[in-house]
């Protein structure tokens, strides 16, 4: 009797084992739990953001009470959302074996904590939002008092606290970056936008785009989203590699190529002419519709600095005279215009190493190259610092 009683008792202990064993969490299991703040559907659906687009992961019931779980085993850290109706969640950051915890609110916020990195990324999330709350407010500001006399003070004010705004934003992703090297939502705050203003500006913040490509492949080697981040940084290297090369070539200086082109008129016109303080070469190409975006923004900036003596002599690289002169006419584009039809297998294009628009390179009143830059934003710096506001 007492030895049938040792072996049902062992027979329950190792069926009381296996069952354990077969019930314990794998430790790559990523637990994802929370609470809806507010009358909804009966699911909530997870959602998986992968390179080339977005990918449904599960859905399930919500409880009585609003609450919910998930259970995933990711192969790598990746990026996920959760929507609930026409409400989702903010971005999550999900890492095998991770244990993250998602409030939605009826407001359409989120609120995320733990996990490696989600609820981090979460706090600088909420700082973004701050932000654009403030923007809204400088919006409204300015509406209301578009009908004013001191109108243009008030503009004026408002640009200076969106600078700063935006400024103040910049720092926190700045530090988000250096704080956190082994985050992939690196990824997420160097091509972080304030409205439609990119905190990092592609090449005149190359070397952040840099880092963050250097940190992500030391810890995330085999990420899909990073490889896919390194195949955008191995363009923008090849772009920087060029550039170094037409610098060394153009120096700061030296005369520049003659240019002699004819304008929308057929008269032949050359940098020179007006003797101007300084005069910007800007390569274009009227057939590119992204090129064509930096027209509206180059706009503004000759607005600003025309009266100091700033001149657009505007090359465009364009086989069809046609649609350079429609171009030009519709963008209202009243600087000096002219067209090289052999785009860039052109003498002057040659002359200038352009392999890819727009360029801008800016020369003083002797025609000698000041410098030279692939953004707009890195020659309006230079511009602020050798064409200072005038005083009062």
């Amino acid at each position: 009797m007492k030895a049938l009683l040792k072996f049902l008792l062992c027979c329950m202990a190792l069926a009381l084992l296996i069952f354990c064993c077969k019930h314990k969490s794998d430790p790559g299991t990523i637990l994802l739990s929370g609470q809806i703040t507010f009358t909804a559907d009966d699911r909530v659906s997870l959602y998986f953001i992968d390179t080339t687009g977005i990918a449904p992961v599960d859905s399930v019931r919500l409880k009585k009470n609003g609450g919910f779980t998930f259970r995933l085993i990711p192969e790598e850290a990746g990026f996920y959302y959760l929507r609930v109706g026409k409400r989702q969640s903010g971005l999550l950051i999900l890492h095998p074996g991770d244990s993250v915890t998602v409030t939605i609110t009826d407001k359409g916020t989120s609120h995320i904590t733990g996990g490696r990195e989600a609820g981090q990324y979460d706090i600088f999330s909420a700082k973004v939002q701050s932000a654009l709350g403030s923007m809204d407010s400088l919006a409204l500001v300015i509406q209301q008092s578009r009908h004013n006399r001191d109108f243009l003070q008030v503009k004026k004010r408002a640009d200076s606290v969106y600078t700063g705004i935006f400024n103040n934003l910049r720092s926190e992703a700045v530090r988000f970056l250096k704080d956190h090297p082994d985050f992939l939502s690196q990824l997420l705050v160097i091509n972080g936008k304030l409205r439609q203003t990119a905190l990092f500006e592609t090449y005149s913040d190359a070397e952040w785009f840099l880092y963050t490509d250097s940190t992500l492949q030391g810890h995330f080697p085999a990420n899909r989203h990073v490889i896919n981040y390194r195949k955008r940084v191995a363009e923008l290297k090849a772009v920087l590699s060029g550039e170094e090369k037409a610098r060394m070539i153009l120096k700061a200086g030296q005369k520049a190529p003659p240019i002699s082109l004819p304008n929308t008129g057929g008269k032949m016109v050359t940098p020179a002419d007006g003797g101007n303080a300084f005069t910007l070469l800007y390569f274009w190409d009227p057939s590119d519709a992204l090129n064509r975006k930096s027209n509206p923004e180059l706009k503004n900036l000759y607005e600003k600095y025309r009266s100091r003596g700033l001149t657009v002599y505007a090359i465009s690289l364009d086989p069809s005279t046609e649609r350079w002169k429609t171009a030009v006419t519709m963008e209202k584009l009243w600087w000096t215009n002219v067209n090289d039809t052999l785009g860039l297998r052109s003498a002057v294009a040659v002359d200038y190493m352009i392999n890819r628009v727009p360029v801008f390179v800016l020369l003083d009143r002797e025609q000698r190259v000041l410098d030279r830059f692939i953004s707009l934003h890195a020659l309006e710096n230079y511009l602020t610092k050798v064409l200072p506001d005038k005083p009062g």
